[in-house]
């Protein structure tokens, strides 16, 4: 937890787009309803970043939120966990992946078998690296 602060800390340096902490009973039904569609449910290193920030903007990387956020007076629309599964029909090509975010050439991914955080590249949807926690992952990011 102390890594994910310092972390987070940086990004906050580094004029990253944050928003709010997700409220618990929305994770949790997001949660849920990522299970019930046949997707893996968020995974606890995740939930914590959800609680410092729904989401994050950073440097060409989105990590996705439990609610879409709108700017105002921009065309800027933060993409949620839900609706990028359902959206791209994702379910059999990622059955064992959820996907948290994304870049111009990557995937932030959580592989639910492996129970580790993996970059896959998006076109050929290789896996480039793997974390065994959400704080290594970020931090591999950022650095």
């Amino acid at each position: 937890m102390i890594l994910l602060k310092t972390l987070m800390g940086q990004l906050r340096l580094r004029d990253a787009l944050f928003f709010g902490g997700a409220p618990v009973n929305r994770v949790q039904s997001v949660s849920i309803a990522l299970v019930r569609g046949g997707y893996p449910r968020i995974p606890r290193g995740y939930l914590n970043f959800l609680g410092y920030s729904d989401g994050l903007v950073w440097n060409g990387i989105e990590l996705f939120s439990c609610s879409v956020h709108e700017r105002a007076g921009t065309v800027f629309t933060q993409q949620d966990l839900l609706s990028y599964q359902e959206k791209y029909g994702l379910k059999k090509v990622f059955s064992k992946y959820l996907i948290l975010g994304r870049s111009t050439e990557i995937l932030i991914c959580y592989d639910s078998m492996g129970k580790s955080y993996v970059l896959l590249d998006r076109s050929s949807l290789q896996t480039i690296l793997k974390f065994p926690r959400f704080e290594d992952l970020l931090y591999h990011l950022i650095y």
